[in-house]
């Protein structure tokens, strides 16, 4: 089971999607109310968290060779004491067709509470992970660090937010056999998904249509993105990195640099080489004459780079 790219041409290495390694894609159902699916999805999830926990007690006290790993239960016969993941969760509410959908997610360990960062959308998030169905069914997984470019569109839009509810730990050690072993502080957290912020109708290889996923995660590390394209014709890209930073091009601050499309183009700031597009490169307008601050020639408040009113960039 692997995370494939299933990627409009103009968005390259940004879209992932958990499939099968068949890589035949998903196979959609007719499409159903939206809010009906989400009060399902929400009941399904609800009573998922109510009677299952977690093994809480071996974080709080690991013992030698203890593995770091999140196993969910069922709370019954000698579970029967353990405390609900239902108090235990946080939640946040993300709209899906304008619908708002409850997010459930898991803290277990946030990381290294004084030398760890929480990335943000447009950062490159370095994990491993584990994806399953409410009934325990596994269809992905990976116990090697894996890459993530945050946001990951086409694919599980609620996998993208527990990654900034976490921290990273203190780094890794090179084994002599080329094997690397992380400290034992990074963040750990699971995040209980409802099929709108999933597949939704789009049925994949182990996953049925209109499926709740449940993500188990390890927050290793992450990198800056700087992963912006420009369109050579309809259907040719090439690879243009503005110089900013992915996690950056977030202009109206509200931690999610997809909706921020500055010349409307269609093609968000994070991924378009020309942010205004005034045809003159975003590289070219943004800091062009290096004091680390974007660059506004006409003294407008809106920096070079977004202003397509400013032709200083033509003189």
């Amino acid at each position: 089971m692997k995370i494939k790219s299933l990627i409009p041409v103009f968005l390259l290495t940004l879209g992932f999607m958990a499939c099968n390694n068949d890589d035949d894609g998903g196979n959609t159902v007719e499409v159903r109310d939206v809010a009906e699916v989400e009060a399902e999805d929400d009941a399904e999830l609800q009573l998922y968290l109510e009677t299952h926990f977690y093994n809480d007690e071996d974080f709080q006290t690991p013992t030698e060779g203890f593995d770091y790993k999140i196993v969910f239960d069922t709370i019954a016969g000698e579970n029967a004491g353990r405390t609900p993941l239902a108090d235990q969760v946080e939640t946040m509410t993300i709209d899906f067709q304008d619908v708002p959908h409850k997010l459930y997610y898991l803290i277990v360990r946030k990381g290294d509470e004084e030398k760890g960062e929480s990335p943000a959308l447009g950062h490159q998030v370095i994990t491993r992970y584990e994806g399953s169905l409410t009934n325990g069914t596994v269809f992905d997984v990976s116990n090697v660090a894996v890459p993530f470019n945050l946001p990951i569109v086409n694919g599980v839009n609620g996998f993208n937010y527990i990654f900034p509810k976490l921290k990273t730990g203190t780094g890794k050690a090179e084994n002599p056999d080329g094997t690397i072993t992380w400290n034992q502080d990074y963040g750990i957290g699971a995040v209980f998904v409802p099929s709108g912020l999933g597949y939704f109708n789009a049925a994949q290889s182990g996953i049925p249509a209109y499926s709740p996923l449940i993500f188990k995660v390890d927050l290793l590390t992450f990198n800056e993105l700087d992963v912006d394209v420009v369109l050579i014709s309809r259907t040719e890209t090439a690879s243009s990195p503005d110089g900013i930073p992915s996690h950056l091009e977030d202009v109206d601050g509200d931690g999610d640099p997809r909706n921020d499309d500055t010349d409307e183009d269609g093609i968000p700031n994070y991924q378009d080489a020309d942010d205004d597009g005034d045809g003159i490169l975003t590289e070219f307008e943004y800091d062009a004459d290096g004091d680390g601050v974007p660059d506004d020639s006409d003294g407008d408040g809106t920096p070079d780079y977004l202003d397509p009113d400013n032709q200083i960039g033509n003189n």
